[in-house]
Protein backbone atom coordinates (compact mmCIF):
# COMPACT_ATOMS: atom_id res chain seq x y z
CA UNK A 1 0.00 0.00 0.00
CA UNK A 2 2.65 2.94 0.69
CA UNK A 3 4.36 1.82 -2.90
CA UNK A 4 0.88 2.57 -4.18
CA UNK A 5 1.04 5.63 -2.20
CA UNK A 6 4.57 6.50 -3.35
CA UNK A 7 3.79 6.18 -7.07
CA UNK A 8 0.37 7.61 -7.01
CA UNK A 9 2.47 11.13 -5.22
CA UNK A 10 5.47 10.94 -7.71
CA UNK A 11 3.06 10.82 -10.91
CA UNK A 12 1.41 13.69 -9.12
CA UNK A 13 4.55 15.76 -8.97
CA UNK A 14 5.45 14.58 -12.57
CA UNK A 15 2.09 15.83 -14.07
CA UNK A 16 1.74 18.79 -11.94
CA UNK A 17 5.30 19.72 -13.41
CA UNK A 18 5.05 19.05 -16.67
CA UNK A 19 1.48 20.80 -16.31
CA UNK A 20 3.34 24.31 -15.28
CA UNK A 21 5.88 23.66 -18.12
CA UNK A 22 3.26 23.53 -20.90
CA UNK A 23 1.52 26.42 -19.99
CA UNK A 24 1.25 28.83 -23.12
CA UNK A 25 2.07 32.15 -23.21
CA UNK A 26 1.47 34.20 -26.41
CA UNK A 27 1.65 38.38 -27.60
CA UNK A 28 2.35 40.48 -29.69
CA UNK A 29 6.09 42.67 -29.91
CA UNK A 30 5.77 45.68 -32.33
CA UNK A 31 8.20 49.01 -31.95
CA UNK A 32 8.00 51.52 -29.81
CA UNK A 33 8.38 54.10 -32.27
CA UNK A 34 5.61 53.65 -34.87
CA UNK A 35 3.24 50.55 -33.11
CA UNK A 36 4.85 48.70 -36.51
CA UNK A 37 4.95 44.59 -35.73
CA UNK A 38 8.45 43.41 -35.42
CA UNK A 39 9.30 40.04 -37.29
CA UNK A 40 12.08 38.18 -36.24
CA UNK A 41 12.35 39.12 -32.82
CA UNK A 42 13.91 36.19 -30.35
CA UNK A 43 11.93 35.13 -27.54
CA UNK A 44 13.57 33.26 -24.99
CA UNK A 45 13.05 31.65 -21.18
CA UNK A 46 15.87 32.95 -18.77
CA UNK A 47 17.22 30.32 -18.15
CA UNK A 48 16.60 27.68 -19.95
CA UNK A 49 17.03 27.31 -23.83
CA UNK A 50 13.62 27.21 -24.96
CA UNK A 51 13.09 29.86 -27.40
CA UNK A 52 10.50 31.20 -29.90
CA UNK A 53 10.59 33.94 -32.87
CA UNK A 54 7.89 36.43 -33.69
CA UNK A 55 6.00 35.95 -36.99
CA UNK A 56 4.87 38.01 -39.82
CA UNK A 57 3.03 40.06 -38.08
CA UNK A 58 5.00 40.47 -34.73
CA UNK A 59 2.61 37.73 -32.63
CA UNK A 60 4.45 34.72 -31.05
CA UNK A 61 3.69 31.55 -28.48
CA UNK A 62 5.76 29.91 -25.91
CA UNK A 63 5.40 27.66 -23.27
CA UNK A 64 6.96 28.31 -19.93
CA UNK A 65 5.91 27.82 -16.28
CA UNK A 66 4.56 30.37 -13.61
CA UNK A 67 7.81 31.40 -12.30
CA UNK A 68 9.54 31.81 -15.60
CA UNK A 69 10.74 35.52 -16.98
CA UNK A 70 10.66 35.96 -20.92
CA UNK A 71 13.62 37.52 -22.49
CA UNK A 72 12.88 39.57 -26.23
CA UNK A 73 15.72 41.39 -28.14
CA UNK A 74 15.91 42.03 -31.32
CA UNK A 75 19.13 43.56 -33.67
CA UNK A 76 18.66 47.58 -33.62
CA UNK A 77 16.21 47.76 -30.60
CA UNK A 78 17.27 47.48 -26.94
CA UNK A 79 16.57 43.78 -25.37
CA UNK A 80 13.42 43.73 -22.61
CA UNK A 81 12.70 41.05 -20.04
CA UNK A 82 8.88 40.51 -18.74
CA UNK A 83 8.22 38.10 -15.70
CA UNK A 84 5.20 35.28 -16.74
CA UNK A 85 3.76 35.46 -13.23
CA UNK A 86 0.29 34.15 -13.91
CA UNK A 87 -0.33 36.08 -17.57
CA UNK A 88 -1.53 34.14 -20.67
CA UNK A 89 -1.16 37.14 -23.33
CA UNK A 90 2.45 39.85 -22.84
CA UNK A 91 2.56 42.37 -25.23
CA UNK A 92 5.91 43.79 -25.63
CA UNK A 93 6.84 47.38 -27.18
CA UNK A 94 11.20 47.65 -28.12
CA UNK A 95 12.82 50.51 -28.28
CA UNK A 96 15.32 51.60 -30.71
CA UNK A 97 18.52 51.18 -29.94
CA UNK A 98 19.78 53.02 -32.79
CA UNK A 99 23.85 54.90 -31.98
CA UNK A 100 23.88 58.31 -32.36
CA UNK A 101 26.43 59.84 -34.81
CA UNK A 102 27.84 62.03 -32.54
CA UNK A 103 29.16 58.99 -30.56
CA UNK A 104 31.05 57.68 -32.92
CA UNK A 105 33.79 59.45 -35.76
CA UNK A 106 34.62 57.32 -39.12
CA UNK A 107 38.35 56.89 -39.45
CA UNK A 108 39.60 55.70 -42.46
CA UNK A 109 38.44 51.99 -42.57
CA UNK A 110 36.56 51.67 -39.22
CA UNK A 111 34.93 54.01 -36.25
CA UNK A 112 36.09 55.27 -33.15
CA UNK A 113 33.87 56.41 -29.81
CA UNK A 114 34.35 60.57 -29.79
CA UNK A 115 35.47 59.93 -26.26
CA UNK A 116 38.77 57.57 -27.50
CA UNK A 117 39.22 59.62 -30.24
CA UNK A 118 42.38 61.73 -30.18
CA UNK A 119 42.61 62.99 -33.48
CA UNK A 120 40.99 66.33 -35.40
CA UNK A 121 37.93 65.91 -36.97
CA UNK A 122 34.01 67.37 -37.48
CA UNK A 123 30.74 65.42 -38.22
CA UNK A 124 27.65 67.01 -40.08
CA UNK A 125 24.73 64.77 -40.18
CA UNK A 126 23.28 64.58 -43.50
CA UNK A 127 20.22 66.17 -42.34
CA UNK A 128 22.05 69.35 -42.28
CA UNK A 129 22.36 69.08 -46.02
CA UNK A 130 19.88 66.75 -47.44
CA UNK A 131 16.98 70.25 -47.66
CA UNK A 132 19.58 72.73 -48.72
CA UNK A 133 18.78 73.95 -52.40
CA UNK A 134 21.64 72.41 -53.56
CA UNK A 135 23.52 70.85 -55.98
CA UNK A 136 26.24 68.76 -54.06
CA UNK A 137 26.68 68.16 -50.77
CA UNK A 138 29.61 70.12 -50.87
CA UNK A 139 27.84 73.50 -51.00
CA UNK A 140 26.02 72.28 -48.31
CA UNK A 141 29.16 72.20 -46.29
CA UNK A 142 29.26 75.66 -45.80
CA UNK A 143 29.68 76.73 -41.94
CA UNK A 144 28.90 73.21 -40.75
CA UNK A 145 32.41 72.52 -39.54
CA UNK A 146 35.02 74.35 -37.66
CA UNK A 147 38.42 75.01 -39.64
CA UNK A 148 37.02 74.35 -43.11
CA UNK A 149 36.49 77.23 -45.55
CA UNK A 150 34.19 76.64 -48.73
CA UNK A 151 34.06 79.28 -51.51
CA UNK A 152 31.36 79.53 -54.21
CA UNK A 153 33.52 80.62 -57.03
CA UNK A 154 30.72 81.51 -59.17
CA UNK A 155 26.96 81.78 -59.95
CA UNK A 156 27.26 78.92 -62.49
CA UNK A 157 24.96 75.73 -61.25
CA UNK A 158 26.71 72.48 -60.14
CA UNK A 159 29.95 74.49 -60.58
CA UNK A 160 32.96 72.41 -58.08
CA UNK A 161 33.59 74.61 -54.96
CA UNK A 162 36.67 75.82 -53.68
CA UNK A 163 37.09 73.70 -50.18
CA UNK A 164 39.95 74.67 -47.73
CA UNK A 165 40.37 72.54 -44.75
CA UNK A 166 42.71 74.49 -42.24
CA UNK A 167 43.92 76.86 -45.25
CA UNK A 168 45.82 76.21 -48.56
CA UNK A 169 48.28 73.08 -48.14
CA UNK A 170 49.95 73.63 -50.99
CA UNK A 171 51.50 76.42 -53.77
CA UNK A 172 51.65 74.05 -56.88
CA UNK A 173 49.87 71.77 -56.16
CA UNK A 174 45.98 71.04 -54.84
CA UNK A 175 44.60 71.42 -52.10
CA UNK A 176 41.43 70.29 -52.30
CA UNK A 177 40.35 67.47 -49.67
CA UNK A 178 40.05 63.91 -50.53
CA UNK A 179 36.67 62.95 -50.93
CA UNK A 180 35.60 58.80 -50.21
CA UNK A 181 32.19 57.92 -50.13
CA UNK A 182 31.50 54.33 -48.46
CA UNK A 183 35.50 53.75 -49.10
CA UNK A 184 35.46 54.38 -52.33
CA UNK A 185 38.19 58.00 -53.35
CA UNK A 186 36.11 60.11 -56.05
CA UNK A 187 37.33 62.48 -57.92
CA UNK A 188 36.94 66.15 -57.46
CA UNK A 189 38.34 68.54 -60.35
CA UNK A 190 35.58 69.80 -63.01
CA UNK A 191 34.95 67.25 -65.59
CA UNK A 192 33.78 69.85 -68.15
CA UNK A 193 36.11 70.37 -71.16
CA UNK A 194 33.90 73.69 -72.52
CA UNK A 195 32.90 76.73 -70.31
CA UNK A 196 30.33 74.77 -69.13
CA UNK A 197 30.23 73.73 -64.98
CA UNK A 198 30.63 69.76 -64.17
CA UNK A 199 31.38 69.00 -60.37
CA UNK A 200 31.82 64.96 -59.91
CA UNK A 201 30.57 65.67 -56.70
CA UNK A 202 26.91 66.42 -57.42
CA UNK A 203 26.89 62.71 -58.87
CA UNK A 204 25.16 62.09 -54.96
CA UNK A 205 22.16 62.83 -54.19
CA UNK A 206 22.62 64.72 -50.56
CA UNK A 207 19.88 62.90 -49.67
CA UNK A 208 21.60 59.99 -49.33
CA UNK A 209 24.12 61.02 -47.43
CA UNK A 210 23.88 60.17 -43.24
CA UNK A 211 26.77 61.86 -41.88
CA UNK A 212 30.01 63.52 -43.20
CA UNK A 213 33.16 63.08 -41.12
CA UNK A 214 35.99 65.29 -41.57
CA UNK A 215 39.79 64.72 -40.76
CA UNK A 216 41.45 67.89 -40.57
CA UNK A 217 45.03 66.55 -39.22
CA UNK A 218 48.16 64.77 -40.28
CA UNK A 219 46.75 61.17 -38.57
CA UNK A 220 44.51 60.79 -42.08
CA UNK A 221 47.68 60.20 -43.88
CA UNK A 222 48.72 57.39 -42.00
CA UNK A 223 45.56 55.77 -43.70
CA UNK A 224 45.33 57.56 -47.29
CA UNK A 225 48.94 58.74 -47.34
CA UNK A 226 49.90 61.95 -49.34
CA UNK A 227 46.15 62.44 -50.60
CA UNK A 228 45.06 63.12 -47.48
CA UNK A 229 47.60 66.14 -47.07
CA UNK A 230 45.14 68.33 -47.49
CA UNK A 231 42.37 66.86 -45.50
CA UNK A 232 39.77 63.77 -46.06
CA UNK A 233 35.72 63.92 -46.21
CA UNK A 234 34.30 60.98 -45.21
CA UNK A 235 30.97 60.42 -46.65
CA UNK A 236 28.45 57.56 -44.84
CA UNK A 237 25.46 56.83 -46.78
CA UNK A 238 22.04 55.64 -45.67
CA UNK A 239 21.29 52.10 -44.46
CA UNK A 240 18.53 50.14 -44.05
CA UNK A 241 17.21 49.30 -40.36
CA UNK A 242 15.63 46.36 -39.44
CA UNK A 243 11.69 46.22 -39.63
CA UNK A 244 8.12 47.12 -41.63
CA UNK A 245 9.27 48.59 -44.99
CA UNK A 246 8.96 51.99 -44.46
CA UNK A 247 8.25 54.69 -47.25
CA UNK A 248 9.40 58.05 -47.31
CA UNK A 249 9.18 61.25 -49.77
CA UNK A 250 10.34 64.67 -49.60
CA UNK A 251 10.25 67.66 -52.10
CA UNK A 252 11.24 71.25 -52.51
CA UNK A 253 10.94 74.05 -54.97
CA UNK A 254 12.04 77.39 -55.17
CA UNK A 255 12.87 80.40 -57.22
CA UNK A 256 16.07 82.50 -57.24
CA UNK A 257 16.95 85.92 -58.88
CA UNK A 258 20.28 87.97 -59.55
CA UNK A 259 20.73 89.83 -56.65
CA UNK A 260 22.91 93.02 -56.23
CA UNK A 261 23.62 94.03 -59.78
CA UNK A 262 25.21 97.52 -60.59
CA UNK A 263 23.12 100.24 -61.53
CA UNK A 264 24.40 101.07 -65.34
CA UNK A 265 23.22 104.01 -67.36
CA UNK A 266 20.46 104.48 -69.86
CA UNK A 267 20.77 104.76 -73.31
CA UNK A 268 20.48 108.38 -73.08
CA UNK A 269 22.89 109.12 -69.70
CA UNK A 270 25.61 106.78 -71.89
CA UNK A 271 25.13 109.01 -75.26
CA UNK A 272 25.69 111.67 -73.29
CA UNK A 273 28.87 110.44 -71.35
CA UNK A 274 30.48 108.53 -74.42
CA UNK A 275 29.81 112.19 -76.70
CA UNK A 276 31.28 114.06 -74.04
CA UNK A 277 34.50 111.53 -73.66
CA UNK A 278 35.04 111.84 -77.62
CA UNK A 279 35.04 115.72 -77.28
CA UNK A 280 37.73 115.54 -74.64
CA UNK A 281 39.78 113.44 -76.57
CA UNK A 282 39.42 115.48 -79.90
CA UNK A 283 40.36 118.21 -77.45
CA UNK A 284 43.61 116.76 -77.13
CA UNK A 285 44.19 115.17 -80.48
CA UNK A 286 42.54 116.39 -83.06
CA UNK A 287 42.91 113.06 -84.72
CA UNK A 288 41.57 110.76 -81.45
CA UNK A 289 38.43 110.00 -83.41
CA UNK A 290 38.12 109.16 -87.04
CA UNK A 291 36.26 111.84 -89.06
CA UNK A 292 34.02 108.95 -90.56
CA UNK A 293 33.17 107.94 -86.86
CA UNK A 294 31.62 111.15 -86.20
CA UNK A 295 29.56 113.88 -86.90
CA UNK A 296 29.91 117.60 -87.77
CA UNK A 297 28.85 118.12 -84.01
CA UNK A 298 31.42 115.48 -82.81
CA UNK A 299 29.09 113.06 -81.97
CA UNK A 300 29.76 109.37 -82.17
CA UNK A 301 26.64 107.59 -80.22
CA UNK A 302 23.30 108.80 -81.51
CA UNK A 303 19.39 108.12 -81.12
CA UNK A 304 17.91 104.83 -82.37
CA UNK A 305 14.56 104.51 -82.42
CA UNK A 306 11.61 102.09 -82.04
CA UNK A 307 9.15 101.47 -84.72
CA UNK A 308 6.21 103.89 -82.61
CA UNK A 309 9.18 106.44 -82.25
CA UNK A 310 10.23 105.91 -78.66
CA UNK A 311 14.06 105.89 -77.94
CA UNK A 312 15.81 102.46 -77.61
CA UNK A 313 16.63 102.12 -74.44
CA UNK A 314 17.46 98.14 -73.93
CA UNK A 315 17.72 96.86 -70.56
CA UNK A 316 20.64 94.25 -70.85
CA UNK A 317 19.83 92.55 -67.92
CA UNK A 318 16.43 91.66 -68.77
CA UNK A 319 18.63 89.34 -71.83
CA UNK A 320 20.86 87.74 -69.53
CA UNK A 321 19.65 87.26 -66.03
CA UNK A 322 16.28 85.54 -65.56
CA UNK A 323 13.74 85.10 -62.64
CA UNK A 324 14.53 80.85 -62.50
CA UNK A 325 12.51 77.89 -60.78
CA UNK A 326 14.03 74.63 -59.43
CA UNK A 327 12.53 71.84 -58.19
CA UNK A 328 13.93 68.88 -56.26
CA UNK A 329 12.20 65.21 -55.39
CA UNK A 330 13.17 62.42 -53.45
CA UNK A 331 12.32 58.76 -52.54
CA UNK A 332 13.57 56.45 -50.29
CA UNK A 333 12.21 52.71 -48.99
CA UNK A 334 14.49 50.80 -45.95
CA UNK A 335 13.37 47.64 -43.86
CA UNK A 336 14.35 44.11 -43.72
CA UNK A 337 14.70 41.80 -41.11
CA UNK A 338 17.06 40.85 -38.20
CA UNK A 339 19.56 39.62 -40.81
CA UNK A 340 19.22 41.60 -44.06
CA UNK A 341 18.84 45.09 -44.33
CA UNK A 342 18.20 47.10 -47.34
CA UNK A 343 17.84 51.19 -48.21
CA UNK A 344 16.61 52.43 -52.22
CA UNK A 345 16.38 55.33 -52.90
CA UNK A 346 15.41 57.61 -56.42
CA UNK A 347 16.08 61.50 -56.88
CA UNK A 348 15.10 63.95 -59.38
CA UNK A 349 16.18 67.54 -59.54
CA UNK A 350 15.48 70.01 -61.95
CA UNK A 351 17.13 73.69 -61.36
CA UNK A 352 17.47 76.68 -63.41
CA UNK A 353 20.31 79.05 -63.19
CA UNK A 354 19.30 82.84 -62.89
CA UNK A 355 21.95 83.12 -66.06
CA UNK A 356 19.87 82.37 -68.91
CA UNK A 357 20.01 79.11 -70.85
CA UNK A 358 22.07 77.47 -67.51
CA UNK A 359 20.46 74.87 -66.41
CA UNK A 360 21.22 71.15 -63.92
CA UNK A 361 18.81 68.35 -64.11
CA UNK A 362 20.33 65.09 -61.94
CA UNK A 363 19.13 61.47 -61.92
CA UNK A 364 19.93 59.37 -59.55
CA UNK A 365 19.12 55.81 -57.93
CA UNK A 366 21.48 54.05 -54.96
CA UNK A 367 20.69 50.74 -53.57
CA UNK A 368 22.64 49.11 -50.40
CA UNK A 369 22.09 46.10 -48.65
CA UNK A 370 23.74 44.25 -45.64
CA UNK A 371 23.05 40.66 -44.86
CA UNK A 372 24.64 39.41 -41.76
CA UNK A 373 25.23 35.69 -42.94
CA UNK A 374 26.99 34.12 -39.96
CA UNK A 375 27.73 35.55 -36.13
CA UNK A 376 31.32 35.85 -37.51
CA UNK A 377 30.98 36.90 -41.39
CA UNK A 378 28.84 40.07 -42.90
CA UNK A 379 27.96 40.91 -46.69
CA UNK A 380 27.50 44.45 -47.66
CA UNK A 381 26.99 46.32 -51.31
CA UNK A 382 26.21 49.28 -52.59
CA UNK A 383 25.06 50.62 -55.62
CA UNK A 384 24.64 54.51 -56.91
CA UNK A 385 23.72 55.14 -60.51
CA UNK A 386 23.63 58.78 -61.46
CA UNK A 387 22.47 60.82 -64.48
CA UNK A 388 23.96 64.59 -64.63
CA UNK A 389 23.10 67.23 -67.44
CA UNK A 390 24.69 70.44 -67.58
CA UNK A 391 24.06 73.59 -69.37
CA UNK A 392 25.34 77.09 -69.82
CA UNK A 393 25.88 80.12 -72.08
CA UNK A 394 29.27 81.55 -72.27
CA UNK A 395 29.18 83.14 -69.10
CA UNK A 396 32.98 84.41 -69.10
CA UNK A 397 33.25 83.65 -65.07
CA UNK A 398 34.70 80.21 -64.99
CA UNK A 399 38.56 79.56 -65.21
CA UNK A 400 40.37 80.36 -68.64
CA UNK A 401 37.57 82.71 -69.59
CA UNK A 402 37.21 85.60 -67.34
CA UNK A 403 38.28 87.82 -69.77
CA UNK A 404 36.17 86.67 -72.98
CA UNK A 405 34.29 89.39 -74.55
CA UNK A 406 31.30 86.97 -75.20
CA UNK A 407 31.68 86.41 -71.53
CA UNK A 408 27.02 87.23 -70.87
CA UNK A 409 28.34 88.49 -67.32
CA UNK A 410 30.26 91.08 -68.78
CA UNK A 411 28.58 91.95 -71.82
CA UNK A 412 25.27 92.55 -69.33
CA UNK A 413 27.09 95.41 -67.50
CA UNK A 414 29.32 96.96 -70.96
CA UNK A 415 26.76 96.73 -73.72
CA UNK A 416 25.74 99.62 -75.37
CA UNK A 417 22.03 100.05 -74.07
CA UNK A 418 20.65 102.69 -76.84
CA UNK A 419 21.06 99.43 -79.23
CA UNK A 420 18.70 96.79 -79.88
CA UNK A 421 18.75 92.86 -79.08
CA UNK A 422 16.53 92.36 -82.30
CA UNK A 423 15.42 94.35 -85.70
CA UNK A 424 12.03 95.10 -86.27
CA UNK A 425 11.30 91.99 -88.43
CA UNK A 426 12.86 89.78 -85.52
CA UNK A 427 15.85 88.69 -86.70
CA UNK A 428 19.05 89.12 -84.40
CA UNK A 429 20.71 92.55 -84.11
CA UNK A 430 24.05 91.69 -85.77
CA UNK A 431 27.17 93.17 -87.67
CA UNK A 432 29.80 90.67 -88.34
CA UNK A 433 30.78 89.37 -84.30
CA UNK A 434 29.59 91.97 -82.45
CA UNK A 435 25.86 93.67 -81.84
CA UNK A 436 24.38 96.07 -84.84
CA UNK A 437 25.61 99.59 -84.67
CA UNK A 438 22.44 101.06 -86.34
CA UNK A 439 22.96 104.96 -86.19
CA UNK A 440 25.67 104.94 -83.97
CA UNK A 441 29.24 106.03 -85.96
CA UNK A 442 31.63 103.52 -83.75
CA UNK A 443 30.93 99.88 -83.45
CA UNK A 444 30.27 98.03 -81.00
CA UNK A 445 32.82 95.96 -79.05
CA UNK A 446 30.42 93.12 -77.55
CA UNK A 447 28.92 90.51 -79.20
CA UNK A 448 25.24 90.64 -79.03
CA UNK A 449 24.00 88.61 -76.03
CA UNK A 450 20.74 87.16 -77.06
CA UNK A 451 22.07 85.28 -79.81
CA UNK A 452 25.45 84.21 -77.04
CA UNK A 453 22.74 82.91 -75.36
CA UNK A 454 20.26 81.27 -77.51
CA UNK A 455 22.47 79.81 -80.21
CA UNK A 456 25.42 78.85 -78.53
CA UNK A 457 24.90 75.43 -77.49
CA UNK A 458 27.20 74.01 -74.68
CA UNK A 459 26.82 71.28 -72.43
CA UNK A 460 28.45 68.52 -70.17
CA UNK A 461 26.53 65.25 -69.90
CA UNK A 462 28.00 62.70 -66.90
CA UNK A 463 27.01 59.01 -66.69
CA UNK A 464 28.03 57.72 -63.41
CA UNK A 465 28.36 53.86 -61.88
CA UNK A 466 29.77 53.60 -58.51
CA UNK A 467 29.56 49.86 -56.75
CA UNK A 468 30.97 48.72 -53.22
CA UNK A 469 30.85 44.88 -52.76
CA UNK A 470 32.54 43.80 -49.55
CA UNK A 471 32.77 41.40 -47.05
CA UNK A 472 33.58 41.75 -43.02
CA UNK A 473 34.69 38.71 -40.61
CA UNK A 474 34.82 38.92 -37.01
CA UNK A 475 37.94 36.86 -36.05
CA UNK A 476 37.55 37.79 -32.51
CA UNK A 477 35.97 40.47 -30.00
CA UNK A 478 37.65 44.11 -31.39
CA UNK A 479 39.22 42.20 -34.24
CA UNK A 480 37.43 42.70 -37.86
CA UNK A 481 39.04 42.06 -41.30
CA UNK A 482 37.44 43.60 -43.91
CA UNK A 483 37.76 43.14 -47.66
CA UNK A 484 36.08 44.79 -50.52
CA UNK A 485 35.91 45.64 -54.38
CA UNK A 486 34.94 48.94 -55.65
CA UNK A 487 34.50 50.31 -59.15
CA UNK A 488 33.60 54.00 -60.32
CA UNK A 489 32.75 53.53 -63.90
CA UNK A 490 32.13 57.75 -65.05
CA UNK A 491 31.56 58.37 -69.06
CA UNK A 492 31.37 62.28 -69.67
CA UNK A 493 30.22 63.94 -73.00
CA UNK A 494 30.73 67.35 -73.64
CA UNK A 495 29.47 69.23 -76.64
CA UNK A 496 30.00 72.93 -77.91
CA UNK A 497 28.64 74.40 -80.80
Amino acid sequence: MKKILLVLLLMTTVIGSLMAQGRLVTGKVTSAADGSALPGVSVSVRGTSRGATTSANGSYSISVSDNATLVFSFVGFKSQSASVGSRAVIDVQLASDDQELSEVVVVGYGTKKRVEFTGSASTVKGAAISERPVQSFSQGLTGQAAGVNITQPNGLLNNPPVIRVRGLSSLSLSSFPLVVIDGIPISTDNVSANSTTNNPLGDINPSDIESIDILKDAASAAIYGSRAGAGVLLITTKRGKSGKAKVSIDSWAGVSNAVRLPDVLNAQQYMDHKNYAIGNALALNPNAVAASQRNASNQSFLPNYNADGSLIDTDWYKEVYQTSFSQNHNMTINGGSDKTTYYFSAGYSDQEGFLRSNSFQRRSGRFNLDHQATSWMKLTANFNYSNTYNKAPMSGSNPGGAFNTSGLGRIAVAQVPNLPAYLPDGNYNLENNTVGRMNNLLPAQFPNPSAVRDLDKISSENTRLIANLGVEFNLAKGLTAKSSYSWDRRNTENIRF
